[in-house]
C-alpha cells in the first residue's frame, strides 16, 4: 500500500487484518519509486495507492504502474479523500477503474476487498495443489 500518510497506512492494514490478511503480507510505502522497484522484484496480489506520495503523486505512480503492468489494473485500488476527487478523471485517464474513499468505509472496504482476498486464496490453494 501507498500512501504518505502513516494514519491512512496504519488504517489500510487494520482492515486488512481485520479480513485475516496477516501483517505479514502486506507492505507499505510512503513513496512511489521504492513501492513500483519492489513491484517489479517481488510483485503484488493488491495494490492501494492514493494521490499523496512523498516522490511522486498518486496518477503518476499508477500511470507508471500500469504501462509496466497493465494486468494490475484489476488489482489497483485508488484511495483519495472527497476533496480531491477532481483528480479522480487524472487516474481514470491513466487507466485506473477502482476507488475508495477516504475516510475508508469498513463495509464498503471490505465489499469490495474480501472478494479480491478470496480470489487471492483461492490462486494460491490452486498452486499448492498443483506444482510445476
Amino acid at each position: 500500500m501507498l500512501d504518505a500518510s502513516e494514519t491512512s497506512r496504519i488504517k489500510i492494514e487494520e482492515l486488512l487484518n481485520d479480513i485475516h490478511v496477516a501483517s505479514l503480507d502486506i507492505y507499505s510505502f510512503d513513496n512511489g519509486e521504492d513501492a513500483f522497484e519492489f513491484i517489479c522484484d517481488e510483485g503484488a496480489n493488491i495494490v492501494f495507492s492514493s494521490l499523496e506520495l512523498l516522490d511522486m503523486d498518486g496518477v503518476s505512480f499508477t500511470d507508471i504502474l500500469l504501462h509496466k503492468f497493465p494486468k494490475m489494473v484489476s488489482k489497483l485500488f485508488i484511495t483519495s479523500s472527497s476533496h480531491q476527487s477532481k483528480y479522480f478523471r487524472e487516474f481514470k485517464e491513466v487507466g485506473a477503474k477502482r476507488f475508495i474513499n477516504k475516510p475508508i468505509n469498513e463495509e464498503y472496504f471490505k465489499h469490495f476487498i474480501i472478494p479480491e482476498v478470496n480470489k487471492i486464496l483461492l490462486n494460491e490453494a490452486k498452486n499448492l495443489s498443483n506444482p510445476i
